[in-house]
């Protein structure tokens, strides 16, 4: 297969993950928190303090809210607005992606690591949800790359980018991410002899400069909390939000000894490894072929030539292993690690499309994940029964016939990469359409917005529902206020009120007068079990009657 296919491969595949951003609708809940968060930062201009309902809030450091705020200053609030900068640093990832792998490999082989980087489901699925993952992702391979840079070449330039992109990690998930940015060239200098380096001043002053760029995370913190000792966090005061951010908001989570913690009954060691199987498709058994082959070559390659696989592998297993060992465990914590293993992958593919003859398991492997994401997108399109749905599904397998019907004479290198893409694509597109059709039929907060776009613009309170609010608040120009009882509802004064029929008939007769102006049978809680995702497309799931009222 020549590199132009492999690009355009990679291209299709970005602008059909790309298209998933069209969706009205903010998915998932915590998206939904930290689209609020953000949300509050750009209103208020007050890039110091996370609010949420009014409260100070403490959990993730405020990188990807900054981030967030600026393109909603930029833009508008909207879910647009909000899954955009999202995107484009899932885009920064795959080009640094790119970068890392040319330092190592060829071209081709960096091409083919771009485009296992931008087909593995879960990226793909985080990259729309946008979750602090994301973000992540985009600073650590730039510091990843840049890292690298600097230890073969003492440039001020990469020093300082270096810093930078690290800087951003830690911003965006805590100190824990230096762990993952430094592991693969601390392994790296183990593997070559180069001790020396750890403690070499060069490095203690990338390391200080690193940490000195995280100072706008200290000053916000300090003045939101540790200036304020008498705010009440996690039902306590006196919390520290420096100490939180050092410490507890991940080696905390670690040793599930800190404010927040899994109280399930602790991790498992095998979990990562379980997720991996579905997380990395449709790329896992290439995975798997790749690490197999690079130690069986380990021995006979010379120091240098192996200088790629040990950096990726130190890179990827060290934090793997770290996360398989802690309590507080999930799914989307590994989205980070999987441009190393795109790249590891990219490598044996660049190998393997020379040698297409040389063993038919892959190849074996590769069809049945092929029939097994063909099957699933298909029968549960058939399921679900959306003509859109069912017809996004069957250009993308007409697509991938008509490919090969173009490119029949490179069968074999279908087989092992082009099939199995047009799976992921077709059974992600499935998955994406039906979630966007489906919440743009039943969510609350997307309906409500609709039958509102009439109506004056007043005060909204949603009663007894949650993150309703919050969503509300991202569509809605008028400010949203959540309420869980009669007390927290205005006396006086003109609003509009969302509330179920069972809420109405228990609180109506302190209402005053009030007139209905909209109502649907909606969804409140969207999240939940792929089940019942199906079952709401199917119009299966019980929903609630809620209504929408103006209050005099």
């Amino acid at each position: 297969m020549n590199l132009p296919h492999i690009k355009y491969l990679s291209l299709f595949t970005l602008l059909v993950n790309a298209a998933a951003m069209l969706s009205p609708i903010i998915n998932g809940g915590d998206s939904i928190t930290y689209a609020a968060l953000s949300q509050y930062i750009a209103l208020n201009n007050d890039w110091s303090n996370l609010m949420l309902d009014g409260q100070d809030w403490l959990d993730k450091p405020h990188m990807p809210f900054w981030i967030t705020a600026v393109f909603f200053q930029l833009f508008g609030v909207s879910a647009f607005s909000y899954i955009l900068p999202g995107f484009l640093f899932h885009i920064i990832g795959g080009f640094f992606t790119y970068r890392l792998a040319r330092l190592f490999y060829s071209r081709e082989a960096a091409w083919l690591s771009v485009l296992v980087y931008v087909s593995v489901f879960h990226l793909m699925d985080s990259s729309i949800e946008v979750k602090a993952e994301t973000y992540l992702t985009g600073f650590i391979m730039g510091a990843c790359y840049y890292w690298l840079r600097y230890d073969a070449q003492s440039r001020l330039k990469y020093l300082l980018l270096g810093a930078a992109f690290t800087a951003g990690a830690v911003m965006t998930k805590g100190v824990f991410t230096l762990i993952t940015i430094t592991s693969g060239l601390v392994i790296l200098w183990m593997y070559r002899g180069e001790w020396r380096k750890l403690w070499s001043v060069k490095w203690w002053l990338a390391f200080g400069l690193s940490l000195l760029f995280t100072a706008p995370e200290l000053v916000a913190l300090y003045l939101q909390f540790d200036a304020h000792p008498e705010k009440v966090v996690f039902g306590q005061t006196n919390v520290s939000g420096i100490k939180f951010f050092l410490w507890d908001s991940q080696f905390g989570r670690f040793f599930n000894a800190g404010p927040i913690q899994d109280t399930s009954g602790g991790g498992h060691p095998f979990y990562f490894v379980l997720v991996f199987l579905w997380a990395f498709l449709p790329w896992m058994a290439v995975f798997f072929a790749a690490m197999v082959a690079g130690v069986r070559k380990f021995a006979q390659r010379a120091v240098e030539e192996n200088a790629g696989f040990v950096f990726l592998c130190g890179a990827f297993f060290v934090t793997f292993a770290l996360f398989s060992a802690t309590s507080f465990q999930l799914d989307h914590y590994t989205v980070m690690l999987f441009p190393f293993a795109a790249i590891l992958c990219g490598k044996f593919l660049s190998d393997r499309l020379r040698n297409l003859h040389e063993g038919r398991a892959l190849l074996v492997a590769q069809v049945a994940f092929t029939l097994l994401l063909l099957a699933l997108a298909i029968g549960l399109s058939v399921h679900v029964g959306h003509a859109l749905v069912l017809s996004l599904v069957g250009i993308m397998l007409v697509a991938m016939l008509a490919y090969a019907s173009v490119q029949h004479q490179q069968m074999r290198a279908n087989v092992l990469l082009v099939f199995p893409l047009f799976g992921i694509l077709a059974l992600y597109g499935f998955l994406v359409l039906t979630s966007a059709l489906t919440f743009m039929s039943y969510s609350v907060a997307y309906n409500a917005n609709k039958q509102l776009a009439g109506e004056k613009t007043l005060p909204i309170y949603s009663y007894n529902m949650g993150i309703v609010s919050r969503e509300l608040a991202v569509y809605n120009a008028a400010p949203v206020f959540p309420a869980v009882s009669p007390q927290q509802l205005p006396a006086s004064g003109k609003y509009h009120l969302l509330i179920s029929d069972k809420d109405l008939q228990a609180v109506a007769s302190g209402l005053g007068r009030f007139e209905q102006v909209g109502q649907g049978d909606w969804v409140v809680h969207k999240t939940g079990t792929f089940p019942r995702l199906l079952r709401l497309a199917k119009g299966e799931e019980p929903l609630e009657d809620i209504r929408i009222l103006v209050v005099n």
